[in-house]
């Protein structure tokens, strides 16, 4: 396999290229890479390769001229090479995608830099590709994980010929957990079957982490799995695309007064170990009030990397889970940009009215739509205010005891809420 790049800094890529797998491929000749300097197809005295874009804005735009030279003489070096402009508009690459590129001869990455490249170039490459939804300075970084991603898929690259297939995305999932020597570090001990020596309890415990972590992590790929029935019932536990979050403002008071409640420990520790324990994408405490702000990231920060990390690795796994958020816009922003597309809002209310839904029916609702984003919505004090509730897509029945005492505190209502939604039936 021979990699050819197209960038204006050729001397990013030398130490990348210098250490680990991808400098043993190169030593075992499986793959070479060639390197060509943008400047050296310029024809002005400046080596120019950007100008003003077209119609006024912001940044340049790489020229034509050197980028389509560059292409036509890396065709001429090569036989038939697969040419791949890096753009953020490009495809996402993905494991497929690199498996498929691993059967090529020759690929020709193009790094683009600064606003993009002039659009007439994608008339002279066979391909665009993006390798996720966010910015970079320039494609060159981009180039280099797909080096990497497609070297490692070459036969005899790996040591292992079974590596690369177990690594995740593989297989369609994320990989299951990985354990080393010690068996037990700091109170946390390796799980029991790992230590059994049955090789087929360990594929099957194997296979249902994997389905767990990644209904759990990324659901977007969990539903394209072909399962077993036991799998299917193991995801429906998981939901896709479920979110919490905690409303300190605006909720009302005893006496219906638009108030800010205060953030307490205990709200954040259980209802963050019941989304942990229900799968729950991410549990949200929204206040705008920056010292309660800090005072639930002390929380946070005690059980993610101080003491209580060491002392309790459960509750840290799922205080992992709590993000801190202003207002109820940016949680949905937050939620809008992690999935895609806005969150169907769920709410709550102790408060009996029309049009609520039934638990069966939201449970139903979430197996049955389970790539849609819900956010699913608890108010402190006396509450979610009305206007709050006003813009919800769905509110929730209220909880019934049986009795005329309906007085749960938030957190037992979000185990309760969360069990009905989500628990095994």
């Amino acid at each position: 396999m021979r990699f050819h790049i197209i960038t204006i800094f050729p001397e990013m890529f030398s130490s990348p290229l210098s250490h680990s797998i991808l400098k043993k491929a190169q030593e075992k000749g499986m793959i070479s890479v060639g390197l060509s300097d943008l400047r050296g197809y310029t024809t002005d005295r400046h080596r120019t390769t950007d100008d003003y874009p077209y119609g006024g804005g912001q940044g340049m735009v790489m020229k034509p001229e050197p980028l389509v030279a560059a292409i036509e003489d890396a065709r001429q070096i090569s036989r038939k090479p697969r040419v791949i402009l890096l753009t953020p508009r490009g495809r996402v690459f993905d494991q497929a995608e690199a498996s498929r590129l691993a059967q090529e001869e020759e690929l020709v990455l193009i790094c683009g830099r600064y606003e993009g490249v002039d659009e007439r170039v994608s008339s002279f490459v066979d391909d665009e590709l993006s390798i996720g939804d966010y910015t970079l300075s320039g494609g060159e970084l981009a180039a280099l994980v797909i080096i990497d991603c497609v070297t490692r898929l070459i036969p005899g690259v790996l040591g292992n010929v079974k590596s690369p297939q177990e690594d995740s995305f593989s297989t369609g999932l994320l990989e299951y957990p990985q354990y080393t020597r010690p068996e037990e570090f700091r109170g946390m001990k390796v799980p029991e079957i790992l230590l059994s020596g049955d090789h087929m309890k360990i594929n099957k415990w194997r296979r249902e982490m994997s389905l767990k972590l990644t209904a759990e992590r990324r659901p977007d790929l969990i539903n394209k799995q072909q399962s077993s029935e036991e799998e299917i019932k193991l995801r429906q536990v998981h939901p896709t695309r479920l979110y919490a979050a905690l409303l300190h403002y605006p909720v009302y008071d005893k006496n219906g007064r638009v108030v800010t409640t205060a953030v307490t420990n205990m709200d954040i520790h259980d209802i963050a170990r019941s989304a942990r324990t229900y799968g729950l994408r991410g549990f949200y405490v929204v206040t705008s009030v920056k010292a309660l702000q800090k005072l639930a990231q002390k929380i946070i920060t005690h059980w993610e990397t101080g003491y209580g990390s060491e002392y309790n690795h459960t509750r840290k796994e799922a205080l992992a889970r709590v993000r801190l958020k202003d207002t109820l816009d940016d949680v949905i922003i937050d939620v809008e940009r992690e999935c895609g597309e806005k969150p169907r809002l769920v709410m709550t209310s102790a408060r009996s009215g029309k049009g609520r839904t039934p638990f069966g029916e939201a449970r139903n609702m979430l197996e049955k739509e389970p790539s849609v984003p819900f956010l699913l919505l608890f108010g402190t004090g006396w509450g979610l205010t009305d206007a709050v509730l006003a813009d919800s897509n769905y509110i929730l029945e209220p909880i019934e005891g049986g009795t005329d005492y309906n007085h749960l505190s938030v957190r037992s209502a979000a185990a309760i809420i969360l069990d009905r939604l989500l628990g095994k039936q």
